[in-house]
């Protein structure tokens, strides 16, 4: 391609603003902000209301946004998911860890989850749900901060306490239905034990057990995380520190393997820029 036909990216010539604008209000969707009113995307981004009401329009009829009709207020609609499932189920990680993970799955009898860190949550990547009556609802796109949840500490595992400092200073780690940790200090001292243990068990909401272990690449960075998580009358969480650990650590082991990773010790990448 010749240079005068790519894209100048940070040239402001180059940038349509009525895109960046229409992407902008996609952004303000998310775990802690899953709906949103017409007036509040105008509040949140400074547009007039007549302009925001013509890019949600437009959003809207496309498939990106939906509108819940009891509220008037707007959520992420199919277009948007369908995209990222498209996009996350043609990679390499899904593809290699999709099938140990069912396989998983069939040995456990719960349900097992491939999740990846974006910035401070994680997203759900791959779920192999249990073909028990009763079965974790944690599906493919859920989102939940990392800080409470089995995959995201595991990933965690990998960071140093001046890396954890970097991440979540300033940060305020308060969750709704999670008492602890609230506080990088209390943090930093869970993910310290299980970081010497090898692997993250317990319960992270009431009645669901979790075991989880941090996924490696070829670089020894922690590039996902992989978990049992069913609930805790199952038979396999009689045993989560016993037969269930091994089955885990196996398997992302495994996982790492088959993406290169030889078995020396791994840190992983910290996000760019902190929560606001």
């Amino acid at each position: 391609m010749k240079e005068q036909d790519s894209p100048a990216k940070g040239k402001p010539d180059y940038i349509v603003p009525g895109l960046l604008r229409g992407l902008s209000i996609l952004g303000l969707f998310g775990y802690r902000r899953p709906t949103m009113r017409l007036a509040d995307i105008a509040r949140e981004l400074n547009l007039p209301r007549a302009t925001a009401f013509r890019l949600v329009y437009t959003l809207e009829q496309e498939g990106y946004l939906l509108r819940i009709k009891e509220s008037g207020a707007y959520s992420l609609g199919p277009l948007v998911l369908t995209l990222g499932f498209d996009y996350l189920h043609s990679q390499e990680l899904v593809q290699i860890a999709g099938p140990l993970l069912d396989g998983l799955r069939d040995r456990t009898g719960a349900s097992t989850h491939l999740a990846v860190l974006d910035r401070f949550d994680v997203l759900y990547i791959y779920r192999a749900a249990s073909h028990e009556r009763l079965s974790s609802n944690r599906h493919v796109g859920s989102r939940l901060p990392a800080h409470v949840n089995s995959i995201g500490r595991a990933i965690l595992l990998a960071f140093s306490d001046e890396e954890l400092n970097d991440m979540y200073s300033g940060v305020d780690l308060r969750v709704e239905g999670h008492d602890e940790p609230r506080d990088l200090e209390v943090l930093k001292r869970y993910v310290a034990e299980e970081r010497e243990r090898g692997y993250v068990a317990g319960s992270f909401v009431p009645g669901i057990a979790h075991v989880a272990a941090p996924v490696r690449d070829a670089s020894g960075r922690a590039v996902a995380g992989v978990n049992v998580s069913d609930y805790e009358s199952l038979p396999c969480m009689q045993d989560m520190h016993g037969v269930l650990k091994d089955e885990v650590l196996a398997t992302s082991a495994e996982i790492s393997s088959r993406l290169g990773h030889s078995g020396h010790t791994l840190r992983a990448t910290p996000p760019e820029s902190k929560r606001s």
